[in-house]
């Protein structure tokens, strides 16, 4: 699982538009917008990397916004895997 914090930046006048369609996008959660400065954080969860970085174009393209940066990452592994998947060969 990687979780993403993002900061939106909205052209002036369209954090509110800008946000309600950044939260319609799947795996996004829109935490906290500033209308007066036209910034918004999302919160990004997304099963890949692959599928985040998708997502983070998908932010990208929506209209209204001026940039997107990603500040924040963390990544989880899938405890169900448990530590005996992975082989690491040691020499001696």
């Amino acid at each position: 699982m990687n979780l993403s914090g993002i900061l939106v930046v909205a052209a002036p006048g369209r954090c509110e538009e800008v946000a309600e369609a950044l939260a319609a996008l799947p795996g996004i959660e829109v935490y906290q917008k500033d209308p007066a400065s036209g910034k918004i954080v999302v919160v990004q969860e997304a099963p890949t990397i692959e599928n985040e970085a998708d997502g983070a174009r998908a932010l990208q393209k929506v209209p209204g916004v001026v940039s997107v940066s990603m500040v924040y990452h963390y990544f989880a592994e899938d405890p169900t895997l448990g530590a005996s998947s992975v082989t690491v060969p040691t020499s001696h």
